[in-house]
């Protein structure tokens, strides 16, 4: 069972609109609540650790909550278009070229090399060579990331506040990360989506495509292009076919990316003086392309190897 976005937005010419989610069409048969405003009432913290246990019992039973959203905050011609049967879904013009410029230039002084977890810890590894820099988590909160989380959310109908912690991630030449999935097992490696965000443009001379072997498909990094995929089902079952790699820059390139983890539960308090979008009508939905995007195309044989 699959994220269906075949009910795709398509905003042309809106700048930071704010929509209504009844142009978005989920086929999860989950349960859909009422929304979740930045200004509405928050829980205390003996009702959040309710909140959590009883989370946990659904997740036990193999039910899942998720909450409508407003759609917030959208660029200038925001368009999702499925990819055949993937299950994995482009989204163009996700974020501004203002925004990812912004971004790389916020999160450069304070990249670190990149983790992985390793029998429950957070260890170094050649597996993963790149560089990450936290802009939005516990400690550090940078307000322009906010208009991104709450894009995702409005895609995937989760509250903004189930993100984790976010990192910019940056590749310099020569550096990859190997095949992985973005999920992994228990209550606390709850995953329910990945939405990845591409911060710079690339050819495919340069590398750094992101590359579902199992799915055989190839994508181009695209300044503002964001690709968002499901990792586990109401159900708990997880989509191993989702199995992806970051393949080798080349030397003298680089690459910029974002990634948005949406769990079941919250995870981050929700945001004070969140900047207001002014209103704007729903669009009509677009069916998903017959075509493959540009920068989208099938992975031959040997290539992602």
């Amino acid at each position: 069972m699959r994220t269906n976005l075949s009910g795709v937005l398509k905003c042309e010419g809106a700048q930071r609109t704010r929509l209504v989610q009844s142009g978005i069409n989920h086929k999860l048969g989950w349960a859909a609540g009422t929304g979740c405003h930045a200004g509405a009432s928050q829980p205390r913290s003996g009702e959040m650790k309710v909140k959590i246990f009883n989370d946990l019992k659904r997740y036990l039973k193999g039910g899942i909550i998720t909450e409508h959203q407003p759609v917030d905050f959208l660029p200038s011609g925001f368009t999702v278009r499925q990819i055949e049967e993937t299950g994995v879904s482009v989204i163009d013009n996700f974020c501004s070229a203002e925004e990812a410029e912004y971004l790389i230039e916020a999160a450069r002084p304070l990249l670190k090399p990149s983790r992985i977890v390793v029998n429950n810890e957070s260890v170094k590894d050649d597996y993963r060579t790149s560089s990450t820099a936290a802009l939005y988590g516990q400690l550090r909160k940078d307000k322009a990331l906010i208009p991104l989380l709450y894009r995702g959310a409005m895609l995937l109908g989760v509250p903004y506040t189930h993100v984790e912690a976010v990192f910019v991630t940056h590749y310099s030449g020569g550096e990859y990360y190997k095949k992985h999935e973005d999920f992994f097992p228990g209550f606390q490696g709850d995953r329910l989506y990945t939405v990845l965000i591409y911060l710079n443009d690339m050819s495919p001379e340069q590398g750094g495509s992101t590359a579902f072997e199992k799915l055989r498909l190839l994508v181009t990094p695209k300044r503002g292009r964001a690709i968002c995929w499901t990792n586990r089902n109401p159900d708990c079952s997880t989509h191993p076919e989702t199995t992806h790699e970051a393949l080798p820059v080349a030397e003298g390139s680089e690459k910029w990316v974002i990634q948005l983890w949406y769990r079941r539960y919250e995870l981050l308090p929700p945001a004070i003086d969140l900047p207001d979008a002014p209103e704007a009508d729903v669009t009509s939905p677009v069916a998903p392309a017959a075509e493959l995007p540009s920068g989208v195309r099938h992975l031959s044989a040997g290539m992602g190897s």
